[in-house]
């Protein structure tokens, strides 16, 4: 609550507004072209715009958390990290692999390329670090941030999650769906979201085996995947795309593609939607309200060029398009957040804050089990847990009330002169205990010697006396008189 109030209180020093094209009149916004934009821009808005005609697409592009460098991945083996503003080229290399697709991780200082086979890692000058093999065949990657995990899935239905700080596997899903078509994650909540071959969305998290959820979304297999909030967007083979409210799970909107299926599509921090099909490019904007939005905000197009992957610039009004024939950047005014949170992404930190924000982010690295469908549960208590709780107490309390034994307290018996009688008491009873013990032994030492000493010298006696042996024998037991019986 109190970084909340602070956050509350800082807002009246960001003055800066993010802002979107307005047509006048009978103009539409759809209608301008890049070249119109950079003619109303600054430059320093001119230069984010670039433009890459490369031999070795169709081309994968991402970028880093801050949005400081850019990271693309050519279908013929080529691999190129760039800072966006400068254009310098950190590391550039030539695997002569097949390359599916390319993620960053948590800095520019090492990124992840899922080639033909395996799943590589490489540091910041494209030196190779790691060769993961536990992960086969590989077309899809994702990272989350705040749990350092490298999230995998590929061609044998399979979803696999890994912690780059120490190298452990977290957890390995089968998904029995046949291979993964499409990949996004839910940045509220870190949940994946896969799009299978039977047009079925599932969700899933590292502690569940099985997909938290489930949703039929297309006829066809699903092409692309975004989250935005508490919306998502999908895209289909049979050429639709839809906005689901994840709330309800229930369509909001649905839109239909021309001439080919969406290939992929991504949404901004500030919800514009991008959406790649065939040659052309679709900016809208406000297709997570109620109302339909009746047009797109801005298109582009790529004659004679395939779009392979599109993916926003965080914190810039800058769009990336990987195509068949290269890779681009257009301007996308509105696409970008205003103010950022240094403390949470610095698109111009220094050497020294990339290492401090390094160490903090390990230090404060979330636990796998942390992922969950609603977080906000993180934390709560649930009821009817502590109700059930309760009642089991209550009845094991009134059990052990009706096996007790009733004891009769007595105040004051924990005295002194109390406890000094308790061991006088104790003392006597030992003592005379012992006493019985000891005279008991004495008693029967003494019987056996006197019992033998009698024999001895009655049955002398008796060899002198007696008239027959009955005598003799009656006398040694001299327990009757003589001359009785």
């Amino acid at each position: 609550k109190e970084a909340a109030l602070r956050l509350v209180k800082g807002e009246v020093l960001q003055t800066e507004e993010s802002g979107y094209l307005e047509a006048e009149g009978r103009e539409e916004t759809r209608r301008f072209s890049q070249a119109q934009i950079l003619e109303a821009s600054t430059i320093g808005v001119a230069k984010k715009r670039f433009s890459f005609d490369l031999p070795f697409g169709p081309y994968h592009c991402g970028f880093t958390k801050n949005g400081q460098h850019l990271l693309t991945g050519g279908r013929k083996g080529q691999i190129a990290l760039m800072h966006c503003d400068t254009m310098q080229i950190a590391a550039e290399l030539q695997v002569k692999e097949t390359i599916r697709t390319v993620q960053a991780l948590h800095n520019h200082t090492m990124f992840a390329v899922a080639q033909k086979k395996y799943v590589y890692m490489y540091d910041g000058h494209g030196v190779e670090i790691h060769c993961i093999k536990d992960h086969r065949y590989p077309t899809h990657l994702d990272f989350l941030p705040y749990h350092y995990l490298l999230v995998a899935a590929g061609e044998l239905a399979d979803l696999n999650y890994r912690d780059i700080s120490t190298g452990q596997e977290v957890s390995s899903h089968r998904t029995r769906l046949g291979p993964t078509r499409s990949m996004a994650q839910n940045p509220s909540n870190a949940v994946m979201h896969l799009g299978h071959s039977n047009g079925v969305v599932t969700m899933w998290t590292p502690s569940v085996k099985a997909p938290v959820v489930k949703v039929s979304c297309h006829s066809g297999h699903v092409t692309g995947l975004g989250v935005h909030g508490n919306y998502m967007v999908t895209a289909g083979a049979e050429g639709y795309w839809k906005i689901w409210d994840m709330r309800k799970y229930e369509t909001l909107h649905s839109f239909k593609s021309f001439g080919h299926a969406v290939c992929d599509l991504d949404v901004s921090m500030t919800g514009v939607l991008a959406v790649g099909f065939g040659s052309h490019l679709q900016i809208w904007k406000d297709v997570f309200a109620q109302a339909r939005p009746p047009k797109a905000y801005l298109t582009e197009e790529y004659p004679g060029k395939a779009v392979n992957s599109v993916c926003f610039r965080p914190y810039e009004d800058v769009c990336a398009v990987g195509h068949s024939g290269g890779f681009a950047g257009i301007l996308v005014p509105g696409a970008g957040v205003a103010n950022f949170d240094s403390f949470e992404a610095n698109p111009f930190e220094t050497k020294k804050q990339r290492q401090e924000r390094e160490v903090h982010s390990l230090l404060e690295k979330l636990q796998p089990s942390s992922i969950m469908l609603d977080p906000d549960k993180i934390g709560s208590i649930d009821k009817k847990v502590v109700k059930e709780y309760l009642e089991e107490q209550e009845k094991k309390k009134k059990e052990e009330a009706s096996t007790a034994k009733v004891k009769k307290k007595m105040r004051g018996k924990n005295k002194v002169g109390k406890r000094m009688k308790k061991k006088a008491l104790k003392d006597g009873v030992d003592q005379r205990k012992k006493a019985r013990q000891r005279l008991a032994d004495e008693d029967g030492s003494d019987g056996e010697d006197g019992g033998d000493s009698e024999e001895e010298s009655e049955g002398g006696g008796g060899g002198e006396d007696a008239p027959n042996g009955e005598a003799a024998r009656g006398g040694g037991a001299g327990a009757k008189p003589a001359g009785v019986g």
